[in-house]
C-alpha cells in the first residue's frame, strides 16, 4: 500500500514539475565533456530555459554528441539527424542568453 502511494506521488510530482524531474539528467549530459564551473553554471541556466518538446530534442542531441565524443570520433553522418542539429542549436541559444 505504501509503495503504491509513493509511486503515485512520484508520478504526480513528475507531472507537476517536469523541469525538476529532468534537471539532473540535463545538467549531467550538458556537462558531460566540460565540467568547469562556468559550464555547469551555463548548463543550469539553460536547463531552466529549455522545456517541453525542445527539452527532449536537446537531451537526444546531447546524448548523441556525448557518445560521439566519448568514442573519439565525430558523430556518424548516417546517425546524425536534423533533430540533433536542432537540439544543439537550441542548447547553444539558451546558453548564450545565460551569459
Amino acid at each position: 500500500m505504501f509503495k503504491t502511494k509513493l509511486a503515485i506521488a512520484a508520478v504526480f510530482a513528475a507531472a507537476l514539475f517536469p523541469a525538476v524531474a529532468f534537471a539532473d539528467d540535463f545538467e549531467a549530459l550538458c556537462t558531460g565533456v566540460d565540467k568547469s564551473a562556468e559550464t555547469a553554471k551555463s548548463c543550469k541556466c539553460a536547463s531552466e530555459k529549455i522545456t517541453g518538446a525542445d527539452r527532449v530534442t536537446v537531451l537526444d542531441a546531447m546524448k548523441a554528441l556525448n557518445a560521439a565524443m566519448a568514442s573519439g570520433k565525430a558523430e556518424d553522418a548516417a546517425a546524425a539527424t536534423s533533430k540533433h542539429a536542432k537540439g544543439a542549436e537550441l542548447l547553444m541559444t539558451a546558453q548564450a542568453t545565460c551569459m
